[in-house]
């Protein structure tokens, strides 16, 4: 995705009106939060076993969906509001400046992408970096909320925010700080999974820094298609061309020393150039 970095503005700029995604994630969110507690009062665990995203239940029952619905699952009502609170915090100004579809396929993107660093390196294998146990689930959208920060720090370096809503600072500083500290409270084991917001951080700055989205590869793959129908194109010119250089070869040869001189191979390489007049 190609972006542009706004420098022109210093002020506040946080939030304002809810756009279409933002509502759109935020009822989906609650939806699903609200749908998971209705099971969990029942004394079921369905709804945290199908959609979060648990590596070991990924690997065994091909549990694939669980890579992009474990953003829709949250633990409790301040982990939902907290999320929601940041999503449309930072979320809303870059659907305004992308439009809503580029804004979800980053989104969810990253989210996925997210989910899958999760499941290779929480899977326990012997890897330099763990995430966490193949046991251990990873629920909530802060992983593409994080890369949404990276994203606004890239876009609006110079935009003031407030950190812990009391300090101001400018988002590029933010932003790092933020990293900053989440990889300083990886090191120490708590409920957090601070792999997935890392995670989310990198993949965000990779898809606008590389210049990541769909419509370039699909143009990519149009492409690659386009060429090679250009090559066999050429190919069935050339085949064209050299049949039709042997078969003036041949009909000289008729003309000089009669039908009786033409061997097998080149009775058949008449009769095929006839059939395929006809069939034309």
């Amino acid at each position: 995705m190609r972006y542009n970095t706004y420098y022109e503005s210093t002020a506040f700029g946080i939030g304002g009106s809810l756009t279409r995604s933002i509502k759109f994630l935020i009822i989906g969110c609650t939806a699903s939060f609200i749908v998971g507690k209705l099971f969990e009062l029942s004394g079921s665990t369905f709804w945290l076993d199908a959609f979060g995203l648990t590596p070991v239940l990924v690997r065994k029952y091909l549990l694939l969906w669980q890579l992009g619905t474990y953003m829709f699952v949250h633990g409790n009502i301040w982990h939902l509001i907290f999320n929601m609170f940041v999503l449309w915090m930072f979320g809303g100004e870059l659907e305004r400046v992308w439009g809503s579809r580029e804004f979800l396929v980053f989104f969810f993107i990253t989210g996925v992408c997210v989910g899958l660093l999760y499941f290779i390196f929480a899977s326990g294998l012997p890897l330099i970096v763990s995430a966490g146990s193949p046991y251990q689930v990873l629920i909530g959208s802060s992983g593409a909320i994080f890369g949404l920060l990276a994203a606004y720090g890239l876009m609006f370096p110079e935009r003031t925010v407030l950190f812990m809503l009391l300090f101001p600072m400018k988002a590029k500083w933010f932003v790092l700080l933020i990293a900053a500290i989440e990889f300083y409270m990886s090191w120490s084991p708590s409920g957090v999974s601070h792999f997935a917001h890392l995670s989310g951080l990198l993949i965000g700055y990779l898809y606008l820094k590389k210049e990541w989205n769909l419509t370039r590869l699909a143009d990519y793959y149009h492409d690659r298609k386009r060429r090679k129908r250009v090559r066999l194109v050429a190919l069935e010119n050339e085949i064209e061309r050299q049949e039709k250089d042997e078969i003036d070869r041949i009909l000289d040869k008729i003309n000089a020393q009669g039908m009786k001189s033409l061997s097998r191979n080149e009775l058949k390489i008449l009769e095929r150039a006839s059939e395929k007049r006809k069939n034309k």
